[in-house]
């Protein structure tokens, strides 16, 4: 996988790998329509899936599309913003095809491998449209415009940072560490489990 991409999935392994069934579907604050760990890491595996899609289509049809069109004005801002100053837009909602649907119940161990599995994926795809197209666009996105091999590895970068603080930010929420523990000169024995000593005759 393309280091850039294996940085990114470290972090979120790291994060999550280690949530139990029960944790990942939890959502903050107990309210339904923010997600949850789970539907966080549905939306980036479904976000996988969806680029593989395009990337496989490309593939197949073995040349570039004889209708590209140019990138709009919107689309050329939104490139700058995200590629290259990697910022992602406030309140921009998911696409339909990217919204988190079910997976079934899965602890963070599943969805990590899961997660990994898609962008490994995709990433060999990327690199076979790299090998074939060159430094052509290759796909289309859908709020971006047609882009790149190395901007797809870029946008998804930068998408993944997102939703990792976004992650972090869940987990704060439903499975906060627990409070360093404080050493007192009245409770040394106690937490340290240090046996107390009897008095010298």
């Amino acid at each position: 996988m393309h280091a850039v991409l294996e940085r990114v999935i470290c972090q979120i392994e790291s994060e999550a790998g280690g949530l139990d069934a029960e944790t990942a579907q939890l959502h903050p604050k107990d309210l339904a329509y923010l997600w949850s760990a789970q539907q966080v890491i549905e939306h980036l595996v479904l976000g996988y899936r969806v680029t593989s899609v395009a990337l496989e289509s490309r593939l197949n049809k073995g040349r570039l599309s004889r209708h590209r069109k140019k990138r709009t004005w919107l689309q050329w801002l939104l490139q700058l913003m995200i590629l290259t100053f990697g910022s992602w837009p406030k309140g921009l909602p998911a696409p339909e095809e990217t919204t988190p649907d079910s997976f079934g119940v899965l602890n963070g161990r599943k969805l990590t491998d899961l997660l990994r599995k898609e962008i490994g994926v995709m990433d060999s795809l990327l690199d076979q449209c790299r090998r074939k197209f060159g430094m052509e666009r290759i796909a289309t996105h859908p709020l971006l415009g047609p882009l790149r091999v190395d901007q797809w590895r870029r946008y998804h970068v930068v998408h993944g940072y997102h939703h990792l603080e976004q992650l972090r930010s869940i987990l704060a929420q439903v499975a906060p560490a627990p409070a360093p523990l404080q050493i007192t000169k009245n409770n040394l024995v106690k937490e340290l489990h240090v046996p107390v000593q009897r008095p010298l005759s």
